[in-house]
C-alpha cells in the first residue's frame, strides 16, 4: 500500500490562524452553495496511469451539519462516482478540498479548526481520508455596527441581537451575514435608502474561544420622500393614483413603502406593469433631502367582454356574459354589465363601483338587478337596488354596509305573493389565500347580517338573516401537488316563523354551490309534493383532497354533508344528508376547469343516483 501525504495544515498559532481565516469563513458561510470547478484533466501523455476509483473518509467531524456540507461541497465527494484519472490527480483534488473543509468548519463556528488530507493507493480502490481537528465552537461575544457617512459608532437603532446576530451563541458566519443584511434593510426603512454594507473585521480569543465582529455600513445621506412623477399614463388621472400613497409628505424614505405603493397600484387592475423606483444613485442637489420617486406604468385595455358556461344535472346548462369598463371617468370607476340565462335562472344586472371614495381604501358600490328564478322550491321575479360602502382594513380584512330595496312577486306552493322589502346588509370578510379560483393555502371567512323589513303578502314582516361561511386550505407538500381543503357554513333566520319569510329569502342547501350530490335546494323539509320549502337554520360541511398530476391535470376527492330545519333548534342534526364524489381538474390559463361527479350516501327515495357538475374554478 502506497501512502501519499500532502503538506497538511499543521497547528499554527491559534490567534494568527483565526485572524487569517476570518474573511474566508464568511466567503464560505453558505458552503453548500459554493461554486466549485474541477481541475483540468491531464493529457494521457502527461499522466499515463489508469483512472482510479476511490472512497472518501471524514475523520473527526464535529457535527452532522459539517458532514452534510462536506458531502455537498468537497470535490472529492462531488466527483467520487466519476473516479479520478490518477492518484496524483486525486491528491491535487484532496489538497484543494482541505481549504474548503476548513472554510466549512469556520462557517459552523470552529474558527481554530484544522484539516489534513491523505491519499492511500490500493490495488482496486484508493482512499481519501480527511482528518479534522475541530477545536471548540467559538462564541460570538460582541457584534457592533460602525456607521459611516454621518452615522455614529453606536447607533441604538441597530441592535445586533434584535437584528438576529447570534450574540452569546455559536459564531455562525451565515447568521452574522444575515444580521448585516438586516441592518442594511433597517437603515433603508429609516430614511437611508442608499445604505450599503462596506466590510467587516473581527478578532478571536483562542483562550476563551470567543469572537468579536465589527461590521461597517455606509449609511449614505438621509432622505425624505419628495415629488412623485408618473410615466406612461394615458387615461388615468395622477390625483387618483396619489390617493394610494402609503406615506405622508416629509416622511423618511422607506424601501418597504415603495414596495407597498407598487403593490397597491398593481392591485387596482388598471395596469399591465407597474414599477416604482428611486434614482439609482443618491441625488446631489445641494442640501435638498427630498428624494424623487419615479413611477412607470403601462395601462391595460379599458374594456373587456367575458363569457362562461356551466352545467349541473339538476339545474341544466347556463351561460353568463359580461361587459366590464374599467376607468370610466379616469379614476378607476368600474361599470359592470352582466346577463345570465339558464333553465332555472335568468338575470340582468348593472353595477358601478367608485374606488377610493372620500378616503383611501373605501369603495362606493351601487347596483341594479332584475332576476327571474324557477326553482323546485319557488318561482320569483324580483328587482333589487343596492347602494353601500365597503372598506378594506388591511390586506386580509374588508368590511361593508349598505341599503337594499327589493320589489317582486314570489310563488310558493301555488300561492303568489308580492314582496316589498328594505334591508340593511352588513358584512365582514377575511381572505389570506391570495388566489380567488384555486387557493392552496390560507383561510377565508365571511360574516353577513341582513335585517329585512317591509311587506310580504300584504302583511308587515321583519326578519334577520345571519350567515357565516369559513374555508381553510393547506398544502401537504412543498410544491402544492397535494392540497387539503375544508369548508363550513352555518346560517339562521330570526323571525316569527317560516311563513313570515318570503320563499326566495329562506335558507336552502344542496347543489353545485352547496352540497354536491343532491339536487339544487333539495336538502331539508319537503311539502306534500316533495318540493323543498326551505328553512330558518342551515348547516353545511365539506372536505376535499386535491391532487395535481402535472401542470395541466389534477383530481379531487370530496365528502360533504348538509341539513336544513324549519326551526332554530337541535333537530336539524336529525336530518343530515351525506354525499361523496370524485372530480377532474384542467388547469387553464384562466383558472381550473372542474368536472365533478357526486353521489348521495344516505339518499331519500326522491334523490337522484348521482349529479354531474361542470364549471370554472374550484368548488370553494
Amino acid at each position: 500500500m502506497n501512502s501519499i501525504e500532502p503538506r497538511c495544515q499543521g497547528p499554527a498559532r491559534p490567534r494568527t490562524l483565526v485572524r487569517a481565516a476570518f474573511h474566508a469563513a464568511f466567503c464560505l458561510a453558505v458552503a453548500a452553495a459554493c461554486t466549485v470547478t474541477e481541475p483540468p484533466v491531464p493529457s494521457p501523455e502527461s499522466n499515463p496511469e489508469p483512472a482510479a476509483a476511490y472512497e472518501v473518509i471524514l475523520e473527526g467531524s464535529p457535527s452532522d451539519k459539517v458532514r452534510e456540507l462536506a458531502g455537498r461541497t468537497l470535490l472529492t465527494y462531488r466527483f467520487k462516482d466519476d473516479g479520478a484519472p490518477s492518484t496524483h490527480f486525486l491528491l491535487r483534488r484532496a489538497r484543494e478540498d482541505e481549504g474548503r473543509l476548513v472554510g466549512i468548519l469556520h462557517s459552523q463556528g470552529y474558527y481554530a479548526a484544522a484539516a489534513a488530507a491523505r491519499v492511500e493507493a490500493r490495488a482496486e480502490r484508493a482512499t481519501v481520508t480527511f482528518s479534522i481537528e475541530a477545536g471548540p465552537v467559538f462564541t460570538l461575544a460582541e457584534h457592533v455596527f460602525l456607521l459611516e457617512d454621518g452615522g455614529t459608532a453606536a447607533s441604538p437603532s441597530l441592535d445586533a441581537r434584535t437584528l438576529g446576530s447570534p450574540l452569546g451563541g455559536p459564531a455562525l458566519s451565515a447568521s452574522i451575514v444575515d444580521a448585516e443584511r438586516a441592518a442594511v434593510d433597517a437603515l433603508h426603512r429609516q430614511g437611508f435608502p442608499y445604505a450599503a454594507f462596506v466590510k467587516r473585521s473581527g478578532s478571536a480569543d483562542p483562550a476563551t474561544a470567543t469572537l468579536t465582529v465589527a461590521s461597517a455600513i455606509a449609511t449614505g445621506p438621509a432622505f425624505v420622500f419628495g415629488p412623485v412623477a408618473f410615466t406612461g399614463l394615458e387615461t388615468i388621472t395622477e390625483d387618483y393614483l396619489l390617493t394610494y400613497l402609503p406615506w405622508e409628505p416629509g416622511q423618511p424614505a422607506d424601501a418597504e413603502a415603495l414596495t407597498e405603493y407598487q403593490r397597491r397600484l398593481a392591485s387596482t387592475d388598471l395596469f399591465k406593469s407597474v414599477s416604482v423606483r428611486i434614482p439609482e444613485t443618491a441625488p446631489r442637489d445641494g442640501d435638498s433631502s427630498a428624494l424623487p420617486v419615479h413611477v412607470t406604468l403601462e395601462e391595460r385595455l379599458r374594456r373587456r367582454i367575458a363569457g362562461g358556461v356551466r352545467y349541473d344535472t339538476d339545474a341544466g346548462p347556463s351561460a353568463r356574459a359580461s361587459f366590464r369598463h374599467r376607468n370610466l371617468l379616469g379614476a378607476n370607476e368600474i361599470l359592470l354589465l352582466t346577463a345570465e340565462g339558464g333553465r332555472v335562472e335568468q338575470s340582468l344586472g348593472a353595477e358601478l363601483r367608485k374606488p377610493q371614495y372620500l378616503r383611501p381604501g373605501q369603495d362606493l358600490r351601487t347596483s341594479l338587478n332584475v332576476e327571474q328564478k324557477e326553482e323546485e322550491a319557488f318561482e320569483a321575479l324580483t328587482g333589487t337596488g343596492f347602494v353601500g360602502l365597503s372598506r378594506r382594513l388591511d390586506r386580509q380584512w374588508e368590511v361593508g354596509a349598505g341599503a337594499e330595496v327589493e320589489l317582486g312577486t314570489v310563488r310558493d306552493g301555488g300561492t303568489e305573493a308580492e314582496t316589498r322589502l328594505a334591508a340593511a346588509p352588513v358584512f365582514a370578510a377575511y381572505d389570506s389565500t391570495g388566489d380567488l379560483l384555486d387557493p392552496k393555502s390560507g383561510r377565508r371567512l365571511r360574516l353577513d347580517a341582513v335585517p329585512h323589513a317591509g311587506l310580504f303578502d300584504g302583511s308587515g314582516t321583519y326578519f334577520l338573516t345571519l350567515d357565516a361561511t369559513a374555508s381553510a386550505y393547506s398544502r401537504l407538500d412543498a410544491h402544492a401537488r397535494y392540497v387539503a381543503a375544508a369548508r363550513g357554513r352555518g346560517a339562521m333566520i330570526l323571525s316569527d316563523g317560516l311563513g313570515s319569510v318570503p320563499a326566495n329569502r329562506r335558507l336552502y342547501a344542496g347543489g353545485g354551490e352547496s352540497v354536491r350530490g343532491y339536487g339544487r335546494y333539495a336538502i331539508g323539509p319537503l311539502d306534500a309534493d316533495n318540493k323543498p320549502v326551505g328553512g330558518r337554520l342551515a348547516l353545511e360541511a365539506e372536505g376535499e383532497l386535491r391532487l395535481r398530476f402535472n401542470d395541466s391535470l389534477g383530481a379531487v376527492g370530496f365528502v360533504a354533508a348538509g341539513a336544513v330545519s324549519r326551526n332554530i333548534d337541535g333537530h336539524v342534526f336529525d336530518g343530515i344528508l351525506w354525499a361523496g364524489g370524485l372530480g377532474l381538474r384542467y388547469f387553464s390559463a384562466a383558472g381550473p376547469i372542474r368536472v365533478d361527479v357526486a353521489v348521495p350516501l344516505n339518499p331519500r327515495p326522491l334523490d337522484d343516483d348521482f349529479h354531474l357538475y361542470l364549471s370554472m374554478g374550484q368548488a370553494f
